[in-house]
């Protein structure tokens, strides 16, 4: 009996073994099958969210990096358009100018940033001398446009009908001289370059495709058609290298497989940041519509149309992710790949995670399990009567706590991260079990705090732009406005510290003879001032426009008593004790008279015809602000403008730029900087020099106030 007791008890020992042993290798396999579940789930889960924010944002950054793109190329078309009707305007009065001799290439070394003029093979100098004297007029504008460019390879120039060519190229190393060839010498003829036949052909505006220039660089052109008296004249334009266009298409957006790109309308790399593979630039103008992949070619001709889209595409073996956005102005269209397998990367590591988790946790249960397992081996001489009560309490508290872990692993595999594992076995399996639900409220938080953080991110940046087309849609634009008035030539602009700000601007007519215009400063920057601004400048028109019925009676309208209305209206609840500085001033455009009033603004600043330089116009008593005190006084001053008179408005943005070493930019560098246009300039040549005159000043430094400003000449219409 007891050999029978203790056999039963070894066979039922032994049993209890063989059955615990294959029970742990089901729950180990289950387990291991879990953890790779929950690994495939975790992963495809985290690819999608992955790829959608990835798609999301490099289209986001791809339609910002196109506007930028297209702003720059805008600003070169704008030159080429400039330099042609200034050419227009000499060739039609060559009676206004007076001869200017340029050297010749062949003459003297010609350095950067200095006009020459050269002459095509075969044409008679002596017949064109004197209209090339003429035309050498040109010169001034091209040196401020190449000024504008200092630091890139560009050219600026005009190609005549006639054969001969009016140049300034500006070079990267400025202080060295041009490089003629030549071949140039000998056979250059400006009628036979793309831009010249392209811009003769459209009689418009173009921008050609990348072709090599003159220099040897490849090159981008604007090219404008110019007329003298008899019909078309020649061609203007502006050169750039791509390497002045290029440092946009360098910078990475996302990741470290980035290729960023500008695409032409007929399908050919224009910029690059890849030097090799399809999307490197090349001298023959590959048209990838012709691609051989034909998703990928699908894709390129949306691009040629001028169409948006982020997808995935097929290129060079490798599979991309590709975003695009169209240049309409100039014709182009901005890309960006990034390849599929460094988004899809945090999917693959967070896989790796759990892989890891579940053969740590295999590991632990296989340790455990031999642990106990040779405990009851060495203890069974002595404990053969309790070994099966033993071997059920072991089997029950080893077995039970695993298989609850492994149940509650395979719910958390199929995506429930709220699911957490109560398991009070006071040994590894609890350990093991904490580690698991630290596991997944980790997960589950950095996954509800990324789709927080984008979707913030996403919202504000929305309303911010749509605040800003807001803002700049209440401005008015000259060419809406006065498109039919040849008495005065009016330029404006404001350039916000955020992404909207508190300065404006206003002009309208408020009779057929009477110009309104005002330059105002909100105290305060971003969404607060801009709703201030908004509010002042239709407290400060509804007045002027209600005061100039006076003009239909036979009077004229009290600019002090419009201040001193606005003042009391804004006065009225302004519980932000916010205030604004204020110029407002009525022209007669018949007789020129200008009355005004300052409001706590800026001196503006006047050039007559018959002076050489700016001068700021101070008055001996000065107006306070509006918005403070509702009981304020102001008074109103006169002054006279004669034709050719200029006149600059601005804020304190402007003056109160700074550097890097925060220097202002001051009233003398502002009047300095508007000493250097001509007599004669239209408005806009005002705001351009001051506007570089500042950048220039400012270099790197961020803009800490919004800068607004407002140039005007008065020309009357006997000028005209």
């Amino acid at each position: 009996m007891l050999m029978l007791s203790l056999s039963t008890a070894l066979i039922s020992f032994l049993a209890f073994g063989i059955v615990s042993f294959i029970n742990m290798k089901e729950v180990y396999d289950k387990a291991l099958v879990s953890g790779r579940n929950m690994g495939d789930s975790t992963a495809k889960f985290t690819e999608q969210f992955a790829v959608e924010q990835a798609k999301k944002r490099l289209f986001a950054l791809v339609l910002e990096k196109s506007r930028r793109m297209e702003r720059g190329m805008i600003e070169v078309k704008s030159e080429s358009e400039s330099i042609a009707m200034q050419m227009s305007q000499i060739l039609s009065y060559p009676e206004n100018y007076k001869p200017i001799r340029l050297p010749l290439p062949t003459e003297k070394p010609i350095c950067s940033g200095e006009a020459y003029v050269h002459y095509a093979p075969g044409v008679d100098r002596k017949s064109v001398i004197h209209e090339v004297d003429i035309a050498s007029n040109i010169d001034d504008m091209l040196k401020v446009i190449s000024n504008f460019y200092e630091g890139h390879n560009t050219s600026s120039y005009i190609g005549s009908k006639n054969g001969y060519l009016i140049c300034i190229d500006t070079l990267i190393n400025k202080e060295g001289n041009v490089v003629f060839t030549k071949e140039f010498n000998e056979t250059y003829d400006p009628r036979e370059r793309i831009w010249y036949k392209a811009a003769e052909k459209d009689q418009k505006t173009v921008v050609t495709d990348c072709y090599l220039g003159a220099d040897g660089y490849l090159a981008v052109t604007c090219a404008t058609p110019f007329y003298d008296s008899e019909g078309f004249a020649g061609v203007a334009g502006v050169s750039t290298s791509l390497e002045a266009l290029s440092q946009l298409v360098k910078e990475n957006i996302l990741g470290n497989t980035n290729i960023n790109f500008a695409l032409s309308n007929k399908g050919v790399v224009i910029l690059s940041s890849a030097k090799t593979g399809t999307f490197a630039v090349t001298e023959d103008n590959k048209d990838l519509r012709n691609s051989v992949d034909k998703i990928f070619a699908k894709e390129v001709v949306k691009m040629t149309e001028g169409k948006s889209n982020v997808t995935l595409v097929s290129v060079d073996g490798k599979e991309y992710y590709i975003a695009y956005a169209s240049m309409p102005t100039i014709g182009w269209s901005f890309g960006s790949l990034i390849e599929r397998d460094e988004v899809i990367q945090p999917a693959n590591v967070a896989k790796e995670m759990i892989i890891a988790q579940s053969k740590k946790f295999v590991s632990t249960m296989n340790s455990f399990y031999m642990k106990h397992v040779r405990n009851i081996l060495l203890s069974l001489v002595g404990i053969f009567v309790l070994l099966f009560w033993i071997s059920v309490v072991d089997s029950k508290r080893f077995v039970t706590p695993i298989i609850s872990l492994t149940n509650g692993v395979r719910e958390i595999a199929k995506g429930n991260l709220d699911k957490k594992l109560d398991i009070k076995s006071g040994d590894e399996i609890e350990m093991l079990a904490d580690s698991v639900n630290n596991m997944t409220s980790e997960l589950k938080q950095y996954m509800e705090n990324l789709s927080k953080i984008t979707a913030d991110k996403e919202r504000i940046a929305t309303e911010l732009n749509v605040a800003k087309n807001i803002q700049a849609g209440m401005l008015p634009s000259v060419e809406n406005s006065f498109s039919d008035k040849k008495e005065f030539c009016l330029s404006a602009t404001m350039t916000p510290a955020k992404e909207v700000g508190g300065d404006f601007y206003d002009f309208y007519m408020l009779d057929e003879k009477h110009l309104a215009i005002t330059v105002a400063d909100v105290s305060g920057k971003g969404v607060g001032a801009a709703l201030f601004m908004v509010i002042s400048k239709t407290v400060l028109k509804n007045f002027a426009l209600m005061a100039a019925s006076a003009y239909s009676e036979g009077r004229e309208p009290d600019l002090a008593l419009i201040m001193e209305q606005a003042n009391r209206q804004l006065c009225e609840n302004n519980k932000e004790n916010m205030f604004v500085t204020v110029f407002m001033g009525i022209l007669d455009i018949i007789t020129g008279e200008f009355a005004y009033v300052n409001a706590g603004h800026n001196p503006p600043l006047i050039r007559h015809i018959n002076e050489g330089e700016f001068s700021y116009i101070r008055n001996a008593k000065k107006n306070r602000i509006i918005g403070v005190s509702r009981n304020s006084k102001y008074l109103q001053y006169r002054l006279t403008l004669f034709p050719g008179d200029m006149l600059f408005l601005y804020t304190d943005g402007v003056t109160e730029a700074m550097n890097e070493q925060k220097e202002l930019f001051n009233e003398n560098r502002l009047k300095s900087a508007l000493d250097t246009v001509s007599v004669g300039r239209d408005s806009n040549e005002m705001v351009l020099a001051v506007q570089k005159a500042v950048k220039k000043h400012s270099g790197d430094s961020e803009q800490s106030d919004d800068m607004t400003m407002l140039g005007l000449v008065y020309k009357s219409e006997e000028v005209i």
